[in-house]
């Protein structure tokens, strides 16, 4: 597998946080959004380096999502969920196949 697979979901969820920023400034962006990418390229990098606990960032992510997902604020498109829940399933593909090429 390339290693550059493991950086997607961090280079999307810095182009969508870029594209806002641009948008509508940079006070559109909730501080803990910046934190939470800084983790996904944290991820990335751990996985990079054949580390597979890496993956536990990015599932702390995943999970975070979800939960902002349950919670109840009158959007119209609840798209915290569903993206947690890839983003958890993408992240325990990637630390198994981590986990797999270190040992083997």
């Amino acid at each position: 597998m390339k290693k550059i697979i493991y950086f997607i979901p961090a280079i999307l969820a810095l182009l969508l946080y870029a594209i806002l920023a641009l948008a509508d400034g940079s006070h559109a962006i909730n501080p803990w959004a910046k934190f939470w990418v800084a983790i996904l390229f944290i991820a990335s990098g751990l996985m990079c380096k054949n580390k597979w606990y890496g993956c536990i960032a990015g599932l702390i992510v995943g999970c975070v999502l979800v939960y902002m997902g349950t919670q109840s604020t009158g959007q119209v498109l609840d798209l915290e969920r569903p993206l947690g829940i890839i983003l958890c399933s993408y992240y325990l593909i990637c630390g198994a196949a981590v986990y797999k090429k270190a040992k083997g």
